[in-house]
Protein backbone atom coordinates (compact mmCIF):
# COMPACT_ATOMS: atom_id res chain seq x y z
CA UNK A 1 0.00 0.00 0.00
CA UNK A 2 1.38 3.49 -1.07
CA UNK A 3 1.37 6.43 1.44
CA UNK A 4 1.00 9.87 0.38
CA UNK A 5 3.23 11.73 1.57
CA UNK A 6 3.91 15.47 1.83
CA UNK A 7 6.26 17.10 -0.36
CA UNK A 8 7.99 18.91 2.60
CA UNK A 9 8.29 15.11 4.31
CA UNK A 10 9.91 14.18 1.11
CA UNK A 11 12.40 17.11 1.57
CA UNK A 12 12.92 16.77 4.31
CA UNK A 13 13.66 12.99 3.91
CA UNK A 14 15.95 14.01 0.92
CA UNK A 15 18.27 16.71 2.99
CA UNK A 16 18.40 13.80 5.77
CA UNK A 17 19.78 11.18 3.54
CA UNK A 18 22.17 13.59 1.62
CA UNK A 19 22.87 14.98 5.08
CA UNK A 20 23.85 11.51 6.39
CA UNK A 21 26.08 11.05 3.07
CA UNK A 22 27.93 14.40 3.45
CA UNK A 23 28.71 13.12 7.19
CA UNK A 24 30.08 9.85 6.09
CA UNK A 25 32.49 11.66 4.30
CA UNK A 26 33.44 13.20 6.70
CA UNK A 27 32.36 16.72 4.96
CA UNK A 28 30.23 17.57 8.35
CA UNK A 29 32.43 19.71 9.38
CA UNK A 30 32.16 22.50 7.61
CA UNK A 31 28.18 22.61 7.05
CA UNK A 32 26.26 25.37 9.33
CA UNK A 33 22.37 25.56 9.85
CA UNK A 34 22.35 27.90 6.89
CA UNK A 35 23.54 24.75 4.16
CA UNK A 36 21.30 22.85 5.75
CA UNK A 37 18.10 25.30 5.44
CA UNK A 38 18.78 26.13 2.29
CA UNK A 39 19.20 22.61 1.16
CA UNK A 40 15.87 22.08 2.53
CA UNK A 41 14.45 24.59 0.93
CA UNK A 42 15.85 24.08 -2.51
CA UNK A 43 14.99 20.41 -2.60
CA UNK A 44 11.42 21.53 -1.49
CA UNK A 45 10.78 23.95 -4.12
CA UNK A 46 12.60 21.37 -6.92
CA UNK A 47 9.66 18.76 -5.42
CA UNK A 48 7.43 21.10 -6.17
CA UNK A 49 7.95 22.49 -9.62
CA UNK A 50 8.50 18.77 -10.73
CA UNK A 51 4.69 18.97 -12.41
CA UNK A 52 5.77 21.80 -14.46
CA UNK A 53 9.16 19.98 -15.32
CA UNK A 54 7.36 17.34 -16.26
CA UNK A 55 5.01 19.10 -18.53
CA UNK A 56 7.81 20.81 -20.52
CA UNK A 57 9.67 17.28 -20.93
CA UNK A 58 6.72 15.78 -22.12
CA UNK A 59 6.09 18.78 -24.68
CA UNK A 60 9.87 18.04 -26.63
CA UNK A 61 9.22 14.89 -26.31
CA UNK A 62 6.19 14.93 -28.16
CA UNK A 63 7.86 17.45 -30.60
CA UNK A 64 10.36 15.23 -31.21
CA UNK A 65 7.87 12.26 -32.15
CA UNK A 66 6.26 14.88 -34.28
CA UNK A 67 9.51 15.91 -36.50
CA UNK A 68 10.68 12.28 -36.54
CA UNK A 69 7.66 11.04 -38.42
CA UNK A 70 8.01 13.17 -40.62
CA UNK A 71 11.28 12.08 -41.54
CA UNK A 72 12.07 9.18 -44.24
CA UNK A 73 14.00 6.15 -43.11
CA UNK A 74 16.83 7.12 -45.37
CA UNK A 75 16.91 10.62 -43.34
CA UNK A 76 16.73 8.42 -39.96
CA UNK A 77 18.84 6.07 -39.92
CA UNK A 78 21.62 6.24 -42.46
CA UNK A 79 22.71 3.90 -45.58
CA UNK A 80 25.80 1.81 -44.83
CA UNK A 81 27.26 2.69 -48.45
CA UNK A 82 26.45 6.67 -46.90
CA UNK A 83 28.26 6.31 -43.43
CA UNK A 84 31.14 4.39 -45.90
CA UNK A 85 31.86 7.12 -48.28
CA UNK A 86 31.34 9.68 -44.66
CA UNK A 87 34.32 7.47 -42.93
CA UNK A 88 36.02 7.22 -46.07
CA UNK A 89 36.58 10.77 -46.73
CA UNK A 90 37.14 11.77 -42.77
CA UNK A 91 40.09 9.63 -42.95
CA UNK A 92 41.20 11.56 -46.60
CA UNK A 93 40.79 14.92 -44.44
CA UNK A 94 42.95 13.41 -41.84
CA UNK A 95 46.08 12.05 -44.02
CA UNK A 96 46.24 15.03 -46.05
CA UNK A 97 49.13 17.19 -45.40
CA UNK A 98 48.79 20.36 -43.50
CA UNK A 99 46.29 18.74 -41.54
Amino acid sequence: MKKNISDEEVAFKIVNIYFEEIARLGFKRSLDLDAIINAYFYTLQRIKNKDKLLVEMRKKVMEEEARLKTQSREEMIPSMQEQTRTSITEETRTEEPGH
